[in-house]
Parts: C-alpha cells; sequence; structure tokens
C-alpha cells in the first residue's frame, strides 16, 4: 500500500511536469503567431498559456511540499500549501482576464485586419497540446483544489482553442473582424466565473469555515440523540485541504464511564463520515473558561 501511494505521486508529479513543458510549447507558438497573424485572441490565449505554465509549476510544488510529514512546528502538516496554491493560481487568471478585457475593449474600437490561415494553424496546434494535458489531468481533477485549480487553467485554454478555431474560421469566410475581440471576451468571462468559485472555496477553507456538506444543527440533534448525552456545544468543523474533515466540540453526558460514552460518540460520528476528531467530556455546565 505504501509503495503504491508513492508511485500516484510521482505519476502526478510527471503529468504536471509534462504539462508544464507542453504548455510552454504552445505558449511560444501562440505568442509568434499572434503577433504574426495579428490575432488579439491568438495573444489572449498565449498568455494564458503562460499562466498555466506558472500555475502547473505551483502545482507541482506545492503537491510536493503538502506531502511533508508533519512537525513540531506544523502540526497539521503541510497540506494547505496546495490551497495557497489553488488562491495564486486563480488571482494570476482574475489579473489575466481583467487585461484580456481591456485589450479587447481596445480592439472592438481599432479592429485590424487578421491572417486567419496562421492563426488557424497555431490554434490547431494549441487544441491538440490542450487536449492532451486536459486528457492527462482529468483524472486527478477532483482531487483537491490545488489540482482542479490547474486542470480548470488546461480546460479554459482547451475551450479557448475551440473557440479561436471556430472564429477563425467565421473571420476567413465573412472578414468579420470584430469577432476576435468578442470571443476574447468570450473566453476571459468564462475564466472569471469559474476562478471565482474556486477563489471563494479556497478562502473559505483558509478562514476554517464549516464545509458547505457539513449541517452543524444536524450533526448537533444526532450527538443529543444518545440516551447519556444532555447537551452538545462549542461545534467547530474545519478542512485543511478541501478533503479532510476535522470536528471538535464539547459533550455533556449523564454518565461517569467516560470511555464507553467517547466510544460510543466516535461510533457515532464515524457513521456520520467525521474520522478526525477531538471530544471533550463535561458532567457540569461549561464555563466561560472553556475554550469555544
Amino acid at each position: 500500500m505504501h509503495d503504491h501511494s508513492h508511485k500516484t505521486i510521482d505519476i502526478i508529479g510527471a503529468k504536471l511536469i509534462f504539462s508544464v513543458i507542453f504548455n510552454l510549447i504552445i505558449t511560444l507558438s501562440e505568442i509568434i503567431g499572434g503577433f504574426l497573424s495579428g490575432s488579439l485572441a491568438l495573444i489572449s490565449d498565449a498568455l494564458h498559456n503562460l499562466s498555466d505554465t506558472g500555475a502547473l509549476l505551483v502545482s507541482f510544488f506545492a503537491r510536493k511540499i503538502s506531502k511533508k510529514p508533519k512537525n513540531q512546528r506544523y502540526t497539521y502538516g503541510y497540506k494547505r500549501a496546495e490551497i495557497i496554491a489553488a488562491i495564486i493560481n486563480t488571482t494570476i487568471l482574475l489579473a489575466i482576464s481583467a487585461t484580456l478585457l481591456i485589450e479587447g475593449t481596445k480592439k472592438i474600437i481599432n479592429p485590424s485586419e487578421i491572417k486567419t490561415s496562421l492563426m488557424l494553424v497555431i490554434a490547431y496546434i494549441g487544441l491538440f497540446g490542450n487536449g492532451l494535458t486536459a486528457i492527462l489531468l482529468f483524472s486527478h481533477s477532483k482531487e483537491n483544489l490545488n489540482l482542479k485549480s490547474s486542470f480548470l487553467h488546461i480546460l479554459s485554454d482547451l475551450f479557448s482553442s475551440i473557440a479561436i478555431i471556430i472564429t477563425g474560421h467565421l473571420i476567413a469566410r465573412y472578414n468579420i473582424w470584430i469577432l476576435d475581440p468578442i470571443i476574447t471576451f468570450l473566453i476571459a468571462t468564462y475564466i472569471i466565473i469559474e476562478s471565482i468559485k474556486i477563489l471563494k472555496e479556497s478562502l473559505q477553507i483558509v478562514m476554517q469555515a464549516t464545509p458547505e456538506h457539513i449541517d452543524i444543527n444536524f450533526l448537533k440533534e444526532e450527538l443529543e440523540s444518545l440516551p447519556f448525552v444532555k447537551d452538545v456545544h462549542h461545534i467547530h468543523s474545519w478542512t485543511l485541504d478541501g478533503h479532510d474533515v476535522f470536528l471538535e466540540c464539547h459533550v455533556k453526558v449523564e454518565s461517569f464511564d467516560y470511555d464507553k460514552c467517547l466510544k460510543t460518540i466516535y461510533e457515532k460520528l464515524k457513521a456520520l463520515g467525521f474520522k478526525h476528531n477531538t471530544i471533550q467530556l463535561e458532567l457540569k455546565e461549561c464555563t466561560d473558561n472553556c475554550i469555544a
């Protein structure tokens, strides 16, 4: 089991590094092709790909850091390194999207001719590269917010490439130059919407908010349904990385058999999906000196 875990980690790391190399190649191709063809959409996609390269590197190093063992200073370990990476990645995406909206506005005011044949060749190269990278990371995209944010970078690039190809063919056929900045607006809007979702979830984790799938009132009712429990209070639930959920609470009981009480409570919590629990048992009312 131990060897299999490290093999999985190495495979994911290798996929991330491969994705970095491939994105650098796509970025250089699109920057050169964008300037030569005069396509803002292609240049915007190149800048997006460049941010993806940085995002994938951040994800790679954050993943390595998150696997470091806990110590006396970081008693919870380094799992939140990946949450920090997700915040960095989405913040960069939002900044780039704002830049694209500004440049797209300038392009609408002053439209220019585009060499669609070169634009399409580069766009198809980007489509192939982004599609391959998306396939590599898809199976890991639900593991945590770090990998999810990296996959979002690649997925948005994939959509960008498809949109640019469609736009290129329409421009080549009908000479509607304004489609180039319009598609830039659509790409930027999509990135902003998806980035805000991940950023919001990441910030909630950093702020130690109760995970959305946990109902504190329901949890309180379930624990108070145990025959020896009189009251449950000071309930706190949080997650380190969007995956591992922690719980602590005070439980007022009517029994001196603390070991039996704790065993029953832990079994109840395990059935409810809680694995990392800290329970403080009390016989009297909790005083103001109790840590809330």
